[in-house]
């Protein structure tokens, strides 16, 4: 039957997707086999592939579709390069900003669920942000053994899904060396705000923790809504 999730695991994970209010569409972009100096190889892709299909089995409110990076024109529109990039949305939407890197397994398997009940919830949410300038991108990296590590990336997501000037991604430590040692990345989870070195959040904040981080990166440019 099931190759990646258990039969223990699906009827913990079924009664979760019972009650989504939309449909949701999980778009992965894969990549090739051909590695560009200084980048990452491509990750775990056939297996991310494979998990968000049996996901997808539980419930008729889940549509994975895949697409090539370098053949997709939303994702080089996005600025995505690495593969494999989960893209979280509502069916029929086009949203680009909610995306998780790499596969979500472990403890991340419960940011995986935890993000398609938010994308499907109808819940309001806040803009505790505001205006922003420029789109500002939020990286959160994770490893699957970190416990804490859902939480801060479930942030930035609340806070991507009121706001989609951020740009919220999950990063899967181990998956992306190269991008990780970049950021100098030593433990998780670690938050870049802006691609900025020097700009970071460690730990899974409270959400005013991270409000306040990405107000003093922007100088104070945001405007609570």
């Amino acid at each position: 039957m099931s190759n990646l999730l258990t039969e223990e695991v699906i009827d913990q994970v079924r009664p979760m997707l019972a009650d989504l209010a939309h449909d949701v569409e999980l778009k992965v972009l894969t990549g090739g086999s051909v590695v560009m100096p200084g980048s990452d190889a491509t990750g775990y892709q056939d297996e991310t592939l494979g998990l968000l299909r049996e996901l997808a089995e539980l419930t008729d409110k889940i549509t994975i579709t895949e697409a090539a990076i370098s053949e997709d024109e939303e994702a080089q529109a996005a600025g995505i390069t690495r593969a494999p990039t989960i893209l979280f949305r509502r069916l029929g939407e086009t949203r680009t900003n909610l995306r998780f890197l790499g596969l979500p397994s472990g403890y991340e398997f419960t940011t995986l669920l935890e993000t398609i009940r938010m994308v499907a919830s109808d819940e309001e949410r806040d803009d505790k942000v505001g205006n922003l300038d420029e789109p500002l991108t939020l990286q959160t990296f994770v490893t699957p053994t970190c416990p804490y590590c859902p939480q801060a990336v479930l942030t930035i997501f609340d806070l991507a899904m009121s706001n989609e000037n951020i740009v919220a991604e999950g990063v899967e430590a181990n998956e992306f060396p190269v991008l990780s040692r970049s950021f100098r990345i030593s433990s998780v989870p670690d938050t870049v705000i802006g691609g900025n070195n020097d700009t970071r959040l460690l730990g899974a904040q409270p959400k005013k923790q991270f409000v306040e981080a990405i107000q003093a990166a922007t100088g104070g440019s945001t405007v609570p809504a």
